[in-house]
C-alpha cells in the first residue's frame, strides 16, 4: 500500500507549472550566458523532462489550457508591436509589398513541394511551408538593434522585407486551418475566403467600435489601471472563445486585436509594461518549454526529418533572400540570412496547428518542424553576424543615452493618460484636495477653473499646515497656491524633466490646444522612467532614497 495518497490532477498541476516556468528560466538563462537565443534552452529542457526523453511532464489538460493561454497572449502582444502602424506606413512602399510578398510566395511553394514528398500529406506540408518560409519580427528587431542596424537604410530595409513575409503568413495560414477537413473544390475555397475577410472584419468591427471605447469607458469610471487591465484580459478570453466557436482560431483572434490596439496602448505606455510582465514573465517561458513537452519520442529518424526541415528551408530562404538584395540594394548576406530569423509568430502557428480541435499535423510532423525552426533559429542570427557583428556600447554613456532617447520619444499625454488626473475645483473643500493628495500619494495638486482650465498648484505641505476647522471650511481657492506649470499634449518627457527641476514643481498640468486640463504628470513618474531604463536594482533604488531624503514623498 503506497504511503502517498493519489494526487488530484489538478492540485498536481500546480507544482508542474511552478516547476516548468522555473526550469524554462533556467534554460533560457543558459543559452542567452552562451551567447545563443534564449527561448531554445527553454525548448530543449522541455523535450528532456517531456516524452520526448524522460518522460516525467506530461501535457495535462491545465498545462495545455496555460500553454493555449500563452500562445494567445504572445501573439496579442506581437500584434500590438511588431506590426507598428505607423512604422509599417512609413516602411511599405509598392515595391517592398509585392516582392517580399512574392519571396514569401516563393519561400512557401517550394518548401511544401519538398514536404509532400517526405510527408505525403497536403495540409501538413502547407503548415511545414507556412511556417518554414516565413521570418518572424520579433526576433529579427533584436538582432538589428544588437549588430547596430535597427536606424539604417539596409536595417530598414531587411525589416520591411520579414514585415510583409510574416503579414502574408498570418493570412495564409488562416486560410489552411479553415480549409482542414473540407473539400479541395473552388467552391469550398472561395466560401473559406469570403467566411475568412467576414470574420477579419467582424474583428475589425469589435475592435475598434466595442473594445476600445469600453476600455476607455472602465478607465474613466474606475480610475483604476487594475480594473483596465482586468477588463481588457476578460475580453480576450471572451473573444478567444467566440471565435473558436465561430470555426476561426482564438491565436488568430488575439493577433487581430493587437493589431488594433497599438494606438490605445501608445497613449497607456505603463498598462502595456503591466501586460508585458504578465506575458514574458509567466506566458512566454511557460510555452517556450510547452513547445518541448509536445514532442514525441527523440529518435534518430525524427531527428533527421528535423535535420531535412533545417537544411531544406535555409537553403531555400537564405536563396529567396539573397537573390531578393538585389532589388532592395541590401547585402545580400545579411538580407539572406535576416530574411530568414525565426523564433517568433512561426513557433506559435506551428503549436496552434498542433492543439487545435482537429489537430492539421500529428505529433511526429510537429516534432520534426519544430526540430527544423529552432535549428534556423540558431544559426540564422550567427551567419547574420559573420557580416554584422555585435556593437559593444560604453555602458554609462550607452544607458545614458537610452534614457534620453525613451524620454524623447514619450510625450506628456502618453504617460498622462497612464496615470490617474490629480487635480481639483478651486470651489471645492481644502479637505477634499488633502484627501486626494494622500490617495493618490502625491506632493502637490493641480487647481482648475470651472471650465478645466489649471489656475495654480496646491502644495501638500500647504494642506497639511491647515488645522482641521480650516480644512472642514476652507475652499481651496482661499488657500495659498504655488504657480501652475503647465505643457501641450505632445511635449517630450525630456522637456517635462528639465522643467520639473528649473521650476521646482512636483506635478506639471498637461493641456489641449485650448488650455484646457488633459491629465498631469508628477515629478516621480519621470523618475520612475528613468529608474526602469537604467534597470535599477530594488535595494539600491531604496539606498539612494536614504541617501537624498528630499527626493522622497511626504
Amino acid at each position: 500500500m503506497s504511503l502517498i495518497p493519489p494526487i488530484d490532477e489538478g492540485l498536481l498541476s500546480l507544482l508542474y507549472l511552478g516547476v516548468l516556468v522555473i526550469l524554462a528560466k533556467i534554460g533560457e538563462e543558459a543559452f542567452r550566458k552562451l551567447g545563443l537565443i534564449p527561448f531554445i534552452g527553454s525548448i530543449l529542457i522541455g523535450i528532456l523532462v517531456g516524452p520526448g526523453f524522460l518522460n516525467y511532464v506530461s501535457v495535462i489538460p491545465p498545462i495545455s489550457l496555460f500553454i493555449s493561454l500563452g500562445i494567445n497572449f504572445l501573439l496579442f502582444v506581437s500584434g500590438a508591436e511588431e506590426f507598428e502602424a505607423t512604422r509599417v506606413k512609413k516602411m511599405l512602399g509598392r515595391k517592398s509589398l509585392v516582392i517580399s510578398t512574392f519571396q514569401f510566395t516563393v519561400r512557401f511553394s517550394a518548401i511544401t513541394l519538398v514536404s509532400l514528398l517526405l510527408f505525403k500529406e497536403l495540409i501538413p506540408s502547407l503548415i511545414i511551408g507556412i511556417v518554414a518560409g516565413m521570418a518572424s519580427a520579433g526576433p529579427l528587431t533584436r538582432l538589428l538593434t544588437e549588430t547596430g542596424l535597427a536606424r539604417t537604410d539596409e536595417g530598414t530595409s531587411i525589416f520591411s522585407q520579414v514585415l510583409v513575409i510574416e503579414i502574408a503568413a498570418v493570412v495564409v495560414f488562416s486560410f489552411v486551418y479553415n480549409l482542414s477537413g473540407k473539400s479541395f473544390t473552388i467552391g469550398s475555397m472561395a466560401l473559406i475566403a469570403v467566411e475568412l475577410f467576414l470574420a477579419i472584419a467582424g474583428i475589425i468591427l469589435f475592435g475598434r467600435y466595442v473594445m476600445i471605447p469600453l476600455l476607455v469607458f472602465v478607465e474613466r469610471r474606475f480610475k483604476s489601471r487594475e480594473a483596465v487591465f482586468a477588463t481588457l484580459i476578460g475580453i480576450l478570453l471572451i473573444t478567444g472563445f467566440v471565435g473558436q466557436l465561430a470555426g476561426f482560431n482564438s491565436a488568430l483572434v488575439a493577433l487581430f486585436l493587437g493589431l488594433l490596439m497599438q494606438k490605445f496602448f501608445a497613449n497607456r505606455p505603463l498598462l502595456m509594461t503591466k501586460l508585458h510582465s504578465f506575458t514574458y514573465g509567466f506566458f512566454e517561458p511557460l510555452f517556450f518549454i510547452g513547445l518541448g513537452l509536445y514532442f514525441v519520442q527523440v529518435t534518430p529518424y525524427l531527428l533527421l526529418f528535423g535535420g531535412i526541415i533545417f537544411a531544406v528551408a535555409i537553403l531555400i530562404d537564405a536563396a529567396v533572400g539573397a537573390t531578393a538584395s538585389r532589388i532592395f540594394q541590401t547585402d545580400p548576406w545579411k538580407n539572406a540570412f535576416g530574411t530568414c530569423v525565426k523564433g517568433g509568430v512561426d513557433a506559435t502557428l506551428l503549436v496552434t496547428a498542433l492543439t487545435a480541435s482537429t489537430a492539421l499535423i500529428s505529433g511526429f510532423t510537429y516534432s520534426a518542424t519544430a526540430i527544423g525552426i529552432a535549428l534556423l533559429s540558431l544559426t540564422a542570427p550567427l551567419l547574420f553576424r559573420l557580416r554584422a557583428p555585435l556593437v559593444h556600447l560604453d555602458q554609462q554613456g550607452g544607458e545614458k543615452e537610452i534614457v534620453r532617447q525613451q524620454l524623447n520619444q514619450l510625450t506628456a499625454i502618453e504617460i498622462s493618460k497612464a496615470l490617474p488626473t490629480v487635480s481639483i475645483n478651486k470651489d471645492q473643500k481644502a479637505q477634499m484636495a488633502l484627501r486626494r493628495c494622500l490617495d493618490l500619494d502625491a506632493r502637490a495638486i493641480v487647481v482648475i477653473d470651472d471650465s478645466r482650465k489649471p489656475v495654480g498648484t496646491l502644495l501638500l505641505r500647504n494642506a497639511m499646515s491647515l488645522s482641521n476647522r480650516e480644512l472642514r471650511s476652507l475652499k481651496v481657492s482661499d488657500i495659498l497656491w504655488d504657480e501652475s506649470v503647465t505643457v501641450s499634449e505632445n511635449e517630450p518627457a525630456l522637456r517635462m524633466a528639465s522643467l520639473f527641476k528649473e521650476k521646482s514643481i512636483p506635478i506639471i498640468a498637461v493641456v489641449d490646444s485650448e488650455g484646457l486640463l488633459e491629465g498631469t504628470v508628477m515629478e516621480k513618474e519621470i523618475l520612475r522612467r528613468i529608474m526602469s531604463s537604467l534597470e535599477v536594482p530594488a535595494e539600491d533604488a531604496s539606498a539612494d532614497k536614504k541617501l537624498n531624503p528630499a527626493t522622497t514623498e511626504m
